[in-house]
């Protein structure tokens, strides 16, 4: 009866046989499973693109304010860069900014309408609304069949008080296409005045 004690208990070396073989099993069953298995190209090239996404997501506008700032002050003549520049300064909310930057692009091309009207559209923000109507009617006169000039003019115009004129100028807007979304547009806002 001794001995049948003796056999029923394990002895220490086979218990750390037995741990050795489960961990090895184990092991099997997890790279067969493909849990170590590398990520596809696809894979890591999706992480990537996802990580390159949050990136450029963090670069702030001040951040590309003051890169395009070093980019024109180096060179001058880079209209493309002033006029990224000036519309980032715009969409940011520095008016006085961006005005000064939309001039240093209207000194070398003065025709430019869109750029008249998103100078005229810093005023407006700045509530300096005669240089507002000053400017966006300098675009109209260039181009009298553009829309968006004559619906902002319209806008600004009916802030300054002048409701008849600005009537005029959304009727010509909506004239130009009235099925745009700036048709649209001026046509609402001349059923409400």
């Amino acid at each position: 009866m001794g001995n049948a004690k003796e056999n029923k208990t394990l002895a220490p070396i086979k218990i750390i046989y037995l741990i050795i073989l489960l961990m090895f099993f184990g092991m099997v069953i997890l790279i067969a499973s493909g849990t170590f298995r590398r990520p596809k190209r696809e894979d890591s090239e999706i992480k990537k693109s996802l990580e390159n996404n949050v990136n450029s997501a963090e670069i702030t506008a001040p951040n590309k304010i003051s890169s395009l700032e070093v980019i024109v002050k180096n060179n001058p003549n880079d209209l493309n860069s002033l006029l990224q520049l000036a519309h980032l300064l715009n969409d940011s909310g520095f008016y006085n900014k961006a005005i000064t930057n939309y001039k240093k692009y209207l000194e070398k091309d003065s025709t430019n309408v869109d750029i008249l009207i998103d100078l005229g559209v810093c005023y407006y923000q700045l509530k300096d609304y005669s240089s507002a109507i000053k400017t966006m009617k300098k675009g109209v006169a260039l181009n009298p069949k553009h829309q968006i000039a004559n619906f902002n003019l319209g806008i600004v115009t009916a802030t300054n008080g002048n409701n008849d004129e600005a009537i005029k100028y959304w009727q010509i807007a909506i004239n130009i296409n009235p099925s745009s979304d700036i048709g649209k547009k001026a046509q609402n806002l001349l059923d409400n005045h």
